[in-house]
């Protein structure tokens, strides 16, 4: 069976009938296979022969959409070639009895083929030049492609309606495709329409000449020329392709560039008169090889490309055109060769050119006819009306009657107006009508005389010949008993049967799946319950019931035909398949299938659409959405309900819900499989009718599959709108964030500080208020619930809690306040009490009683210090009465008690002071009794007295003794007594008794008193010392009592003189001290402390006297050996034993010192180690024993104790070495610890780590060992701790080495490091796992970016400034790899973004408003982009001459409009802009003036060309100055202030600028405070440059410098070193030849070059700047190697008065002159009148502080006086630091108002 080529537009007709007839020949087959037991088609089990065109595969046949709709999976059709379709061995038997012929073994066919038929040959000889061979050898014709093409080959295949799997005997689909290929290209299509009567060329429409139209009577053809376009006319009904279809022809498989289409177009022949006049008569049109390159949907038209000689399709350049000419930058201009024609102008290769010559005749005849028509109206319209009949009033009138024939009508006013316009319209009708039937009657009764005009085609009824209509023959009853045969629609039973299964399929279909109608929202939970209830439901009623009650309907229906067709109760599987009752059980299959797919497809869109409709309002919303300051009203309602309840939950965790968000997509897409699961396990019903076949298994019906694309684009649809609905919802969550602290965060932990340290009433007041404020506030601002969505947040838990939480706080301050006033009243009370039970104390003398009257006059201040309190105490519980807090009773008691207090203590005081009038008598009383008894006391003491004079005998010495100091202690009784008497008389107010009675009695008393204590003292002693033994003496105490005895008794012979008989006593007991003093050497030598043994061996052998210190020896016993005569000999032993024995003292002391020395030993953060916590105490101890020991070596009297001292000393110094080392060694482990504990520097150096492992190990045992045994001088002597400990110094100073290695490669890889110190770039490195740890070291990095912005991906988009400016990255960064590389992305994309800002900037700066301009950008970029115009706008205006006119009024204008911005309402970002751009934009003005007066005229003259001049050329900013240039540096500054330019600046400029030129440094010098380094950084804002300022100080040596050098080269940083000359003169001269390696490296412009032998980088931005402060002490001279590289500028003191005027207009002043004048004379004035002091400073600093203090006070006052202001700020910056003195006169003088602020 095959098809020929069809007609347009009936090629989906075909394809449906193609696909009915395959599907029947299909089935046939399968029942025909079955019953023969053969199956046809091994290789293709499903026999569905596949349809499709021979396009690339953009469009598909209708049975392969359904084919794809099923989702099935067909082995693929392979494409067979040209003859493919000849038959092959076998082929009868695949096709089986399809084909018909006789039937042909296969073994006997192609026997030939076959090895035993194969002749005997020898192998074939190749020759070695068979390559010449196949040079000389000539081929003919070939079908291999020789020409070279810019079409793709399937360009030129038509499209042909033929099966891919052809029957026998059929023409192979690619024999026809290629047979119509060739003759389609042969075909002329000129010649076609030529055959057709049409001449191409006269197909397009020309202009027409008025002047030489053609007559009637030149009888042209056409007669009228064409003016209408042939393409309104054309049928797209002929073409056999979509436009996409055709265009698609040009895709090759694999390529996804599309190529040209080939084809043939009307185009005209000169193509220059083509484009510019398509309808000149002059133009030649003709059909043209070209290729299709494009297709516009709009328009309608396809772009064509003129085919060069050779065929190809290329461009001006001679590449190929791909893509229809568009690139990313869009679409080409037109060439000449190219036109946009319609699709009746252009055919294609790949079709039919006799069906487009149809086309176009089609179009062209049209077109005649339209035309014709359009002439014909014309001429009626055309015709006179005058003098016609007109339409007859009746007529007229009952036209109206009918039109106005309903009421409202007659009566709409509106109606009634127009009607005579209608009137005029049917009468003009009328007459036109009248007109044609003239006009039509005329012409057709002179034919040739209007030849040239066409009638309109009348359409006439046709009136039948006969009455009955003649109908053809046709043989009903074989087509009748052929329907019967194949329908199954013939039986009563049988429809009845299908009517019942319609029944229950549209029940099916009925149902649905999912619950979507849920009219009350609830948690997710609760929703897959129900969603999983229903759909769990309908699959049991589809399983169980509906099955069954298919089989029921189907079995009683069918029960009674019996045997036949329909036989239920038939076996064999053969016959079943080729009966009726096969087909209708497929019919009915599919009928389930239909309706269990409807369900599905139902229920998954209406299940779609619940959850839409709940989304509906969400689904615009970006990731990145904020919600916004109103938590009440929700912006995102859904359609019709929420769905779900969700909780909002606040806790240690954050900011959730009580159902995770990221459960309710996974939950939703789960139903969502699940119900269509659900439907797949449904049993087909042919199992259960058919109850006599066996059918293996149980075969299900097929259902909608998980991954078919509708079923796929639905879920994503859930899930988009899940997703989308889940930010609002998270946006929102985040809106609670900021109460997380409150919530999280107990009560103590709020009320901690105030519990220590209770505030004021008045504070916990405001505290109180604020917090019910705040409640207040949380009552108003949360929602108890909200919607969002298909979400219904519930946040009334949130809001409960955090309402009684700020309750709650309120009532604790209220009870903090309470417990504390209480305290307050307890301490009051007992404030009072004290004083209360001080008053009631009972006096028991008169001097107790005066202390108390003392006392009681103070009582009146306590009183009222106690009233304040009281008062004070009463005001607080008024704050607490505000809140109506209920205080306890005890509380309540005590306040009243508190208050009653002053009236009760009163109450007292005057019952006490009467009472204290009593007590006074009483006192007098008994003082007067005691004085008398005290008199006579001293009567009977003198008498004792005297009689002392009468013992004089020595013998009862003990006696008389112990009676003198019974009288000693009565007279010093009686002393005090008459102190007391006396201080009472004089409380009394009595005269004051004199007793110098009892002083002379105690002076006469004294020698008395002396004599007799020390006679019994001396007489006891001496006993003691001669026969105590001589152990039991103590020498030093006896010399000191012998002493004192001696002198006593010497003065009381004096004493005495006057009483001869004590006199002797005295002169007795003196002589007998004197005999005995000769034996105190004697003694002292016996019992020196330093005597052992060996020293009494000595004595023995020296007086030849054995003599041992047994316990019998008493000095007695060594008198009667006269041992005294050998005194010489015994004092110098002694003096020997005293000498050892202070030898020995001293090392005992010091072992004793060591014993209570211990290590202080600490656990070392999370280490599970320890370490030493500074042993100063140890150390200095070592220090002074080892000292100490050394001295003592040097004594002669060592000799007993050498060994000892030998090795104490030893002992000292190991522990000294010890303890260095230990030091040394903790040292660098604190260093390295936190080093090596990162993994990543572990990664890195796994040398060193190793090296430090082992260290590490060593050193936790000796740490461990420390800690258990911490006394220092039994751990330190030691030497194996000493050998470890310097093994693992060792070890620390190679790991150490290898990490300043690893370090030098890191900042060589990005210089920046240079700048930073060790420990910071190891915090760095060690942390390369979390990029964020870079954020606190960048600014040390760069000028100015204070952090960056990280995403949550780590992606780097953002970079801020100190200030707070943010820019964004021109290219976003990922800190993949290590941190010195992409923190060198991080560099370039900063310069990248600042260049790519200015550009932008600049490019917009011409069309946009300057104060709109100037707030867009950041604050570097403004100002680059106001110099880069204003050096333009400068230099065109000295070009023109109107500087002064056009210029200078122009900068003066924008800087008012920039002052008036500034005064404005701005943010302070933009504020800090402004401020830069005026002190630029007010410099910039100031040199305009200044080339107004010089009177400059060209732009060459050296006052503009010294100035800096920014110029935007060859892509990038320069910056000129004079005849230096430089490439603007695109460091990122920031916002940061700039440099007042004064006079002296512009110098310094010009003279750094031509350092820098010169490949030199500047060397700025002057006093303090005129803007040396300032200058030199500002110099650096104004290139983009980063300047690293480093202060230099004597420590600095040349390897520090060097490597700083090292930085600065590198990376092309500017440094500039200040107070240059503090370093030293050896440092000084290294530098100098560090400095100059670079210049010379500089000059030489290399790139990279050799720095104290290493080869590093060299950017050739860098410079070095210093400055110095000549003349200063400590300051040195630089050498003149060092001079010669620097180009000196000297500075002095700047205009203060200019600085601060600009600076005062920065910040939006308007008397910013006059203010400025008063600032710098304040200043002149202090320095002047005030005393002069260090830490006065009243220069250039003092006065840019006291600038930036208005500055703030102006932003925060900005209506306040500005007199005022600069008044308040002056104040503000000096009254802190002025002493007492000058404050007095800087307050108090009228010097400072009256000359400086006379309005103020």
């Amino acid at each position: 069976m095959g098809w020929g080529p069809v007609q347009p537009g009936l090629e989906s007709l075909h394809s449906t009938i193609l696909l009915t007839n395959v599907e029947q020949m299909d089935k046939m087959q399968k029942d025909l296979t079955k019953s023969l037991g053969r199956i046809p088609y091994a290789p293709y089990p499903n026999s569905q022969a596949k349809l499709r065109d021979s396009s690339s595969g953009t469009s598909s046949s209708l049975s392969e959409n359904i084919y794809r709709g099923t989702k099935r999976k067909y082995p693929l059709i392979k494409q067979k070639g040209f003859y493919s379709d000849v038959l092959t061995p076998g082929a009868s038997d695949l096709l089986g009895d399809v084909c018909a012929g006789p039937s042909v073994n296969r073994d006997l066919l192609r026997q030939a083929d076959l090895e035993e038929h194969t002749p005997k040959v020898t192998t074939f000889e190749f020759p070695e030049n068979f390559g010449s061979y196949l040079d000389q050898q000539m081929i003919g014709p070939t079908t291999e492609i020789l020409v070279k093409s810019d079409f793709p080959l399937q360009a030129f295949k038509p499209k042909v309606q033929i099966p891919f799997q052809g029957l026998p005997g059929q023409c192979p689909r690619k024999i026809e495709i290629e047979r119509r290929r060739r003759l389609y290209l042969k075909l002329d299509i000129a010649q076609l329409l030529a055959n057709e009567g049409i001449d191409s060329n006269q197909l397009m429409p020309r202009h027409q000449d008025p002047d030489s139209l053609p007559t009637i009577e030149q009888k042209q053809d056409p007669v009228f020329p064409i003016y209408l376009p042939l393409k309104i006319f054309d049928d797209e009904e002929y073409d056999c392709r979509t436009p996409e279809e055709w265009i698609s022809l040009g895709l090759d498989l694999g390529s996804q560039d599309r190529n040209p289409i080939p084809g043939k177009a009307l185009l005209p022949t000169d193509d220059i008169l083509g484009h510019e006049d398509p309808k000149s008569h002059q133009l030649i049109y003709d059909w043209v090889s070209v290729g299709v390159l494009d297709y516009d949907k709009e328009t309608k038209f396809y772009l064509v490309h003129k085919t060069d000689e050779r065929g190809l399709v290329r461009n001006e350049e001679g590449r190929p055109i791909l893509n229809g000419g568009v690139t990313p930058a869009g679409r080409a201009p037109l060439m000449p060769c190219q036109y946009w024609v319609p699709r009746v102008h252009l055919l294609f290769l790949a079709e039919d050119p006799r069906v487009f010559v149809q086309r176009v005749v089609s179009a062209n005849n049209l077109r005649k006819k339209t035309q014709a028509l359009l002439r014909y109206n014309l001429y009626v319209d055309c015709m006179p009306v005058d003098g016609l009949r007109s339409i007859e009033d009746k007529s007229l009138g009952r036209m109206k009657q009918l039109a106005m024939s309903t009421p409202h009508l007659r009566k709409e006013k509106c109606v009634l107006n127009r009607l005579h316009c209608l009137e005029k319209e049917v009468s003009l009708d009328y007459e036109r009508t009248m007109n044609k039937i003239i006009f039509d009657r005329v012409v057709t009764s002179k034919p040739q005389m209007f030849s040239y005009v066409t009638l309109p085609e009348k359409e006439e009824e046709k009136v039948p010949e006969k009455g009955l209509v003649q109908v053809p023959d046709y043989p009903f009853n074989e087509q009748r008993a052929d329907f019967i045969f194949v329908s199954l629609l013939t039986r009563p039973e049988v429809i009845h049967a299908l009517s019942q299964v319609r029944d229950e399929c549209n029940k099916a279909a009925a149902m649905s799946l999912f619950h979507s109608t849920l009219s009350k929202h609830g948690r997710l939970e609760e929703f897959e319950q129900i969603q999983t209830q229903t759909f769990t439901q309908v699959q049991m009623f589809l399983k169980d019931t509906w099955i069954n009650t298919l089989k029921i309907a189907v079995k009683s229906c069918l029960r009674e035909i019996g045997k036949g067709w329909y036989n239920l109760a038939q076996s064999n599987w053969g016959v079943y398949q080729m009966s009726k009752l096969h087909k209708l059980m497929e019919l009915i299959k599919f009928n389930l299938q239909d309706s269990v797919r409807y369900l599905v497809q139902k229920s998954l869109v209406s299940f779609t659409q619940l959850l839409l409709d709940a989304s509906c309002s969400v689904l615009n919303c970006l990731e990145d959405m904020e919600w916004g300051d109103d938590l009440i009203n929700s912006p995102y309602k859904p359609r019709k309900n929420p769905l779900f309840v969700v909780d909002l939950i606040l806790d240690s965790s954050g900011v959730h819900f009580s159902t995770p968000l990221e459960v309710f997509e996974t939950s939703i897409v789960s139903l969502f499989d699940k119900g269509i699961l659900a439907t797949h396990t449904i049993p087909q019903l042919e199992k259960f009718v058919l109850e006599n076949m066996f059918i293996r298994g149980m075969p299900l019906l097929e259902s909608v599959g998980l991954h078919e694309p509708a079923v796929e684009e639905l879920r994503k649809t859930i899930q988009f709108a899940i997703r989308k609905a889940l930010i609002p919802l998270q946006a929102y969550a985040r809106q609670y964030e900021k109460h997380l602290e409150l919530n999280n965060n107990d009560m103590q932990s709020f009320l901690k500080e105030y519990q220590v340290q209770c505030p004021s009433a008045q504070e916990v007041r405001q505290i109180v208020n604020m917090h019910l404020s705040e409640k207040e506030k949380l009552d108003n601002a949360l929602p108890s619930c909200i919607v969002i969505g298909p979400f219904h947040v519930s946040i009334e838990g949130v809001k409960q809690n955090l309402s009684k939480k700020r309750k709650a706080l309120a009532t604790s301050m209220l009870d903090i306040l309470a417990k504390n006033l209480r305290l307050q009243v307890d301490s009051i009370c007992e404030a009072y009490k004290v004083i209360s039970r001080k008053m009631y104390e009972k006096p028991n003398s008169i001097e107790e009683l005066a202390e108390l009257r003392e006392w009681m006059k103070g009582v009146p201040g306590q009183l009222h210090v106690q009233e304040e309190l009281i008062s004070k105490v009463v005001e607080d519980y008024e704050v607490m009465e505000e809140f109506l807090y209920n205080l306890t009773q005890d509380d309540f008691n005590e306040k009243w008690a508190a208050s009653y207090w002053p009236l009760k203590i009163a109450n007292q005081t005057e019952m006490i002071q009467q009472q204290h009038l009593e007590d006074e008598e009483k006192f007098h009383k008994i003082q007067l009794m005691d004085q008398n008894n005290f008199m006579e006391r001293l009567d009977g003491l003198q008498l004792l007295v005297a009689g002392f004079s009468i013992h004089v005998d020595i013998t009862r010495a003990h006696e008389i003794a112990n009676e003198a100091r019974r009288v000693k202690k009565q007279l010093k009784e009686s002393q005090e007594m008459a102190l007391l008497y006396n201080n009472r008389e004089r409380i009394f107010g009595m005269p004051v008794t004199n007793y110098d009675k009892l002083s002379r009695m105690v002076k006469d008393f004294q020698p008395y008193w002396d004599l007799w204590t020390t006679a019994s003292d001396w007489i006891r002693w001496s006993e003691s010392w001669m026969n105590d033994p001589l152990s039991a003496i103590e020498a030093e105490q006896l010399e000191k009592s012998v002493n004192e005895s001696f002198k006593t008794m010497h003065k009381c012979v004096k004493q005495f003189k006057d009483v001869p008989a004590c006199q002797d006593v005295a002169v007795e007991i003196r002589g007998r001290i004197e005999e005995f003093r000769p034996y105190i050497p004697l003694i002292q030598g016996l019992r020196n402390p330093g005597m052992r043994n060996r020293h009494w061996e000595m004595l023995s052998k020296e007086i030849k006297i054995s003599i041992k210190p047994k316990a019998n020896l008493t000095f007695a016993r060594c008198l009667e050996m006269k041992l005294l005569d050998h005194i010489e000999s015994i004092a110098k032993i002694a003096e020997i034993a005293g000498k050892e024995y202070a030898i020995e003292n001293a090392l005992d002391k010091m072992e004793n010192e060591w014993v209570s020395i211990m290590f202080n030993v600490l656990p070392y953060k999370n280490t599970d180690t320890f370490i030493l916590k500074s042993p100063d105490e140890a150390s200095q101890l070592l220090d002074d024993h080892i000292v100490m020991t050394q001295s003592m070596s040097f004594s002669p009297y060592k000799k007993p104790f050498e060994d000892r001292m030998n090795t104490w000393e030893n002992k000292l110094k190991m522990t000294q070495d010890v303890l260095e080392e230990w030091l040394t060694c903790q040292r660098s482990w604190l260093y390295l610890e936190p080093i090596f504990s990162s993994e990543d520097i572990n990664r890195q150096l796994p040398v060193e780590s190793k090296r430090y492992q082992t260290m590490n190990r060593a050193w936790r045992t000796i740490m461990k060992n420390a800690n258990e045994n911490p006394k220092v001088i039994s751990l330190c002597p030691e030497p194996r701790l000493l050998e470890n400990l310097r093994k693992c110094n060792k070890l620390l100073d190679l790991v150490q080495k290898g990490l300043s290695e690893y370090l030098e490669t890191k900042r060589g890889a990005f210089p920046r490091f240079y700048f930073l110190s060790d420990d910071e770039l190891l915090e760095i490195l060690s942390q390369t796992k979390d990029p964020t740890a870079v954020q606190p070291h960048l600014r040390k990095c760069f000028e100015n970016i204070a952090r960056l912005l990280f995403q949550e991906d780590l992606q780097i988009t953002h970079m801020y400034s100190a200030e707070g400016e943010e820019v964004k990255l021109f290219s976003p960064i990922y800190p993949t790899g290590n941190v010195e590389d992409w923190l060198l992305e991080v560099e370039k994309s900063m310069k990248a973004s600042v260049r790519d800002n200015i550009e932008r900037s600049i490019g917009i700066y011409p069309h946009t408003p300057r104060p709109t301009w100037v707030l867009q950008w950041p604050g570097q970029v403004t100002i680059a982009g106001c110099q880069t115009f204003w050096t333009k706008e400068v230099s065109e205006a000295l070009e023109a001459g109107d500087l002064s006119t056009r210029l200078f009024p122009q900068l003066s204008a924008q800087l008012s409009d920039l002052v008036a911005l500034v005064r404005g309402k701005l943010s302070k970002m933009q504020r800090a802009v402004l401020s830069a751009l005026i002190v630029i934009e007010v410099h910039a003005k100031d040199v305009a003036a200044k080339l107004i007066e010089e009177n400059v005229m060209s732009v060459n003259d050296f006052e503009w060309i010294s100035q800096l001049r920014y110029y935007w050329t060859r892509g990038d900013l320069y910056i000129r100055a004079v005849n230096a240039e430089f490439i603007y540096g695109y460091e990122y500054l920031g916002n940061s202030g700039r440099l007042v330019i004064t006079p002296l600046t512009d110098r310094c400029y010009l003279t750094l600028t031509g350092a820098l030129h010169l490949k030199f440094g500047g060397a700025p010098a002057g006093p303090a405070g005129t803007g040396k380094t300032e200058t030199t950084k500002d110099l650096g804002k104004a290139l983009a440059i980063q300047t690293v300022v480093f202060n230099c100080s004597d420590q600095l040596d040349f390897m520090a410098m060097g490597k700083f050098f090292k930085g600065l080269a590198s990376s092309g940083a500017w440094a500039c070193f200040d107070e240059f000359n503090r370093i030293d003169i050896e440092v000084l001269s290294v530098v100098a030849q560090q400095i100059t390696t670079i210049q010379k490296a500089q000059q030489q412009r290399v790139d990279r070059f050799m720095f104290e032998g290493t080869e590093i980088p060299l950017v050739p931005s860098c410079a070095v700047f210093i400055t110095m402060n000549p003349g200063y002490a400590g300051r040195t001279e630089l050498p003149d190697n060092l001079k010669a590289l620097f180009r000196p500028v000297a500075m002095m003191v700047p205009d203060y008065s200019m600085i601060a005027e600009i600076s005062l207009y920065s910040f939006g002043f308007n008397e910013a002159k006059v203010l400025a004048k008063k600032i710098t004379t304040t200043f002149k004035l202090s320095s002047e009148q005030l005393s002069t002091q260090d830490h006065y400073d009243f220069g250039m600093r003092a006065v840019k502080t006291v600038i930036s203090a208005a500055g703030n006070l102006k932003r925060e006052n900005p209506t306040m006086n500005e007199e005022l202001i600069c008044l308040r700020a002056i104040r503000d910056v000096n009254v802190p630091k002025f002493l007492q003195d000058d404050l007095k006169l800087f307050n108090g003088c009228r010097w400072f108002c009256d000359k400086v602020y006379p309005t103020v």
